[in-house]
């Protein structure tokens, strides 16, 4: 069949009709902002203002400071960007932050991160929304509880038993680079592994053991397809619903789908019991509350992950940061040594007692939060106080913590580790949102702060630690992960405290 001049005419007509109309459908959705009197930053299509950066760019991170600081230049409390096509609003004021997490909490009860019914395992406590994350949390909440921390504490004792075994070998020498963040990842690994599956790690014995080797993979493998998946869960999250996207690597959750359900039968076939999340969980579904195994797939890895990389990046952060300033290392460790005396050892009592190094952590947090951005989902119209501003139901709102955190206007100095910060615990900062905060924040954060107390006690009180000469005295950290991530390894040197 000859194509005739006319046929050639039509498509041209046609495909000339199709480009102009996408353009004129991109300009209006890429106008939404505008119309509404809001500022925005301008877009630019298929990305918006998504500063995607393959393989690894798969979150905001700190980009979102850039826009914060765009924002706060202008004066202007709020601000537009675009997610792909989707409208996402800037809050740079830290009180509508605070009303967003708190006092009006019913209007953004939703976190804005992907999840799909058709792919259980992208659904968990951290991702859920409404009806769904209240009766997770309800199920959930009494697990990080106080008396559990207690229920988990010999568990994280002997990991961190484990963690000053193996030092006294990594740290033989004095004059040798100690990478912290793999010593911590380990650590960090055998408590995860042990508090909530009740597994021996095994990490710091065996570096290719399977909890570690996952951990790594977690954070550091991202095929490009992965990598593409993502994306469009972050800014075309209908089409990643249609072709069913996955929230960690296909392998990762392989091996939980497989070793979940066998552990769970494994010990109500044999009557075994442990002090570790599934065993509560187990105990759970024997007194009558519904928990399928699928959730207890979802639900456990989604602590394994967020858990593993949170608590190592800021114990080695930590530890970065007291190798630089020893005259707060050496206070740390006479508040440690004179509790350790008190108590005969590191109990739970006396870690809680560990005040100063407490406030070296809030610290750390603040330089360096670990989720550098939180998302929320307006899930009705509101408006905001003192403001004609009235954002719809369905709109992202980004929260770029990082931006507070080092805002001079709210920290003074923001780039010096000052622990006197928070020496008053009767203090609320300002925009200060390392767990974010409201019924919203870390479930976790609790049992969080217990396993790394007890780690860093053990470390600072047995060994006085400098930073290496191979080591730059400020650190870099990709801009486009979701969660803090050095770029470069973190080498100090550990001298024995006879």
């Amino acid at each position: 069949m000859f194509i005739t001049d006319k046929l050639v005419i039509d498509l041209i007509i046609a495909v000339a009709t199709v480009v102009i109309a996408a353009y004129f459908y991109i300009k209006h959705k890429y106008s939404y902002w505008t119309k509404k009197g809001i500022p925005q930053i301008p877009p630019t299509f298929p990305f918006g203002n998504h500063p995607i950066s393959l393989p690894k760019g798969i979150g905001l991170g700190s980009y979102a400071v850039t826009y914060y600081n765009e924002f706060k230049k202008q004066g202007q409390k709020l601000g537009g960007v675009y997610m792909g096509l989707d409208p996402h609003l800037v809050v740079t004021d830290a009180t509508y932050a605070k009303n967003i997490f708190s006092k009006d909490f019913s209007s953004f009860v939703d976190r804005n991160l992907f999840h799909s019914e058709n792919n259980p395992l992208t659904v968990n406590i951290l991702t859920q929304g409404g009806e769904g994350w209240r009766k997770s949390r309800a199920k959930f909440t009494s697990i990080f509880t106080s008396s559990k921390m207690k229920y988990y504490f010999n568990t994280i004792k002997k990991c961190s038993d484990e963690l000053k075994t193996n030092l006294e070998v990594i740290a033989e020498d004095g004059n040798v680079d100690v990478d912290i963040y793999e010593v911590m990842a380990c650590y960090f690994t055998d408590v995860i592994g042990s508090v909530i599956y009740g597994v021996d790690a095994n990490s710091f014995k065996s570096p290719d053991a399977i909890f570690r080797k996952l951990g790594r993979e977690l954070f550091d493998t991202f095929t490009l397809p992965f990598q593409l998946g993502l994306f469009l869960t972050i800014c075309y999250p209908k089409l990643a619903h249609l072709i069913n996207i996955g929230s960690f690597q296909p392998d990762i959750e392989k091996f939980f789908k497989n070793f979940v359900p066998k552990t769970v039968e494994h010990r109500i076939k044999n009557n075994i019991h442990r002090a570790d999340f599934l065993e509560l969980l187990i105990e759970m579904r024997k007194s009558g509350i519904e928990i399928t195994n699928e959730e207890m797939v979802a639900q456990t890895l989604i602590f394994f992950s967020a858990g593993y990389e949170t608590s190592s990046g800021a114990s080695s952060l930590l530890l970065y940061e007291v190798s630089k300033n020893q005259d707060i290392q050496q206070k740390a460790r006479n508040e440690i040594n004179e509790v350790f005396s008190k108590y005969g050892g590191l109990t739970y009592e006396a870690v809680h007692e560990m005040t100063y190094l407490s406030q070296i952590f809030n610290e750390t947090m603040r330089k360096y939060p670990l989720l550098t951005t939180l998302g929320r989902v307006c899930v009705k119209d509101y408006q905001f106080p003192d403001s004609n501003v009235v954002i719809e139901k369905g709109t992202g709102i980004i929260l770029p913590v990082l931006g507070w955190h080092r805002d001079p206007d709210l920290f003074p100095d923001p780039m010096k580790f000052d622990p006197d910060r928070f020496n008053d615990k009767n203090v609320k900062y300002d925009g200060y949102f390392p767990f974010g905060d409201g019924p919203r924040n870390c479930i976790g954060a609790r049992l969080g702060m217990l396993q790394v107390k007890l780690g860093l006690a053990e470390v600072i009180r047995n060994y006085k630690i400098v930073l290496s000469p191979n080591v730059k005295e400020e650190l870099e950290f990709d801009p486009s992960t979701f969660v803090t991530h050095m770029t470069e390894k973190v080498f100090v040197r550990m001298k024995k405290i006879n």
